[in-house]
């Protein structure tokens, strides 16, 4: 099995919705299936672009300390995807069912952002980023954002 060294466990309460959200709102492929009857137990996901591949598990909260994130509850964790186009990720992502929490934009010139929360409640960010911006760009982009932020 060629899995990323990275591979994020997703808890969520429905496998099989999640699932049918991630290939048709962020292009991901199945690896495989894991089940017990009808209910999904553990699955691997594949999201390939011209950035590379990553590999995560989408299952259903199994054992107590397992929790899945309320659709529009908080959650501990959100996940970027580096794309081409944040314009047209963040548009097939809100077709196949999410839940814009930032619209496109030009954070500052050369990245582009978006961002939903997916059905199953987990956050994406989708990156659109040239490959001249830097770390002090993105330091330097975030110090301003930050003294217009209002403390709190």
């Amino acid at each position: 099995m060629d899995l990323s060294p990275l591979h994020p466990n997703l808890t969520v309460a429905d496998p099989r919705a999640a699932i049918d959200f991630y290939v048709a709102g962020l292009g991901a492929e199945v690896i495989d299936e894991i089940t017990s009857g009808d209910a999904i137990i553990h699955s691997d996901l594949r999201i390939t672009s011209s950035q590379g591949s990553s590999t995560f598990t989408v299952a259903a909260a199994f054992g107590e300390d397992a929790v899945a994130p309320e659709p529009d509850g908080g959650t501990t964790g959100a996940f970027t995807l580096h794309v081409d186009d944040a314009e047209a990720a963040h548009a097939r992502a809100v077709a196949a069912g999410a839940t814009s929490t930032q619209d496109p934009f030009e954070w500052f010139p050369g990245f582009h952002q978006a961002a939903v929360r997916c059905p199953a409640g987990h956050r994406w960010f989708f990156a659109q980023v040239a490959d001249h911006v830097t770390a002090a760009d993105v330091q330097k982009a975030s110090d301003a954002w930050m003294a217009e932020t209002p403390a709190g």
